[in-house]
């Protein structure tokens, strides 16, 4: 995992990132370079986070050579610096036959440990006997990738799995053969779902994000676009994050966007825990249960009350969250936007390496594997003065 932050205002746009970088399967930690200028000439950086790699090449060498085909040329927009990119990823050299039954391999693989996960905590939970739960699970996973666009066609998807059997059959071998009877039909509702996780636009947690933000030539103000990708599979699977473009125009304010692991940043935003939000939900089960009791008490509670009741409920829990949101939005993260939209780069700049060292800090006295952590490397980048770096590995303070 990571940490990463961007934060944007009328004249820069601050990108930082941690250093640690996990191995995936022997959870090694490492330090690594996830933050880099895009053009040789112009205001625009990359960040990366997730996968390290794309299709088995490292993100930092495909950067570079990106870099390099660019020149000094520069480009209208921020989105046009993120096309290009894409284009480049996507050509023949990168994404050969081998390199997609790879790619494909991985993503089946990760389809098969998200059903285990589901299995295991849904009979955690009670919620199924060990002995169905597998065929559960199988069926909720495609349940949920059925609802998915279609990525490839159906016989494009199929092809790729019968290429794989021998993996495949080992894959599901190795991760169900010693818990579960894995008969026939749980076999081929397997299979189905390699193929849909193929054949769907449904990423699979194998995949990487990219963050470009900065200045295109046509552009007065900063703008940020971020995407996630998990590879090439007769086209590239990707998702551009459309709630992360920052500001485009002289009446946005300022922008803080977190990406990875967010929820210290959520934290400092909105002053409340991301995960006490989801829990302030259950308020609609108190709001009911208490009309329940009380409409028991007078002997008024019938079926037609009873679904009244929890119509009720649910309008005023809502009603609630609202409120909630509302407070926060003008108690916490509006005023912070407030100052961002006037502070210096430098100021920026201490800001961005400050949630990212609270993240780093949390992670360290987690019970988790540390994730997050090393140098914090932060660049600031303005229409004048370019990319800079500002902190961490690569920063020269007689540069300032």
């Amino acid at each position: 995992m990571t940490a990463e932050i961007a934060i944007l205002n009328k004249a820069t746009v601050v990108l930082a990132a941690d250093s640690a970088m996990t191995l995936g399967g022997i959870e090694k930690v490492y330090r690594g370079d996830k933050l880099f200028p895009l053009s040789r000439s112009e205001p625009v950086g990359v960040m990366i986070y997730g996968n390290a790699e794309f299709m088995g090449v490292p993100w930092e060498t495909l950067v570079k050579i990106y870099r390099r085909k660019l020149g000094d040329e520069p480009l209208p927009t921020v989105r046009d610096y993120m096309d290009g990119l894409l284009d480049f990823i996507a050509g023949a050299n990168i994404c050969s036959e081998d390199a997609q039954c790879a790619n494909a391999l991985a993503i089946v693989e990760d389809s098969f440990l998200q059903v285990y996960e589901w299995v295991h905590d849904a009979a955690d939970e009670g919620e199924y006997q060990q002995s169905s739960a597998l065929k559960a699970g199988v069926e909720a996973y495609i349940s949920v990738l059925s609802d998915c666009e279609q990525h490839i066609s159906r016989p494009r998807a199929a092809k790729l799995v019968s290429q794989l059997t021998s993996e495949v059959n080992e894959a599901i071998d190795g991760l169900f053969g010693q818990e579960f009877n894995v008969d026939r039909t749980v076999r081929a509702s397997l299979r189905r779902a390699a193929r849909l996780a193929l054949e769907r636009d449904h990423l699979s947690r194998t995949s990487s994000g990219v963050v470009v933000a900065g200045f295109g030539e046509d552009e007065l103000f900063p703008t940020l676009v971020a995407m996630e990708t998990d590879g090439f599979i007769g086209s590239l699977r990707v998702k551009l994050d459309e709630t992360a473009i920052g500001r485009k125009d002289e009446d946005a304010r300022a922008a803080i966007i977190p990406f990875a692991q967010r929820e210290m940043v959520e934290v400092f935003m909105d002053g409340v825990d991301p995960g006490f939000l989801d829990w302030l939900a259950s308020i609609e089960e108190v709001l009911f249960n208490f009309g329940e009791d009380v409409a028991d008490a007078t002997g008024q509670l019938d079926d037609r009350r009873r679904k009244a009741l929890k119509v009720e409920a649910k309008q005023r829990a809502t009603e609630f969250l609202k409120h909630a949101a509302h407070w926060m939005k003008e108690e916490h993260s509006d005023p912070i936007l407030y100052v961002v939209e006037h502070l210096p780069k430098q100021e920026l700049a201490d800001m961005a390496e400050a949630l990212v060292s609270i993240t780093s800090l949390k992670r360290r006295i987690s019970p988790d594997q540390e994730d997050v952590g090393g140098p914090i490397d932060v660049a600031a980048i303005s229409k004048g003065d370019g990319f800079q770096w500002a902190r961490g590995k690569h920063f020269d303070p007689s540069n300032r």
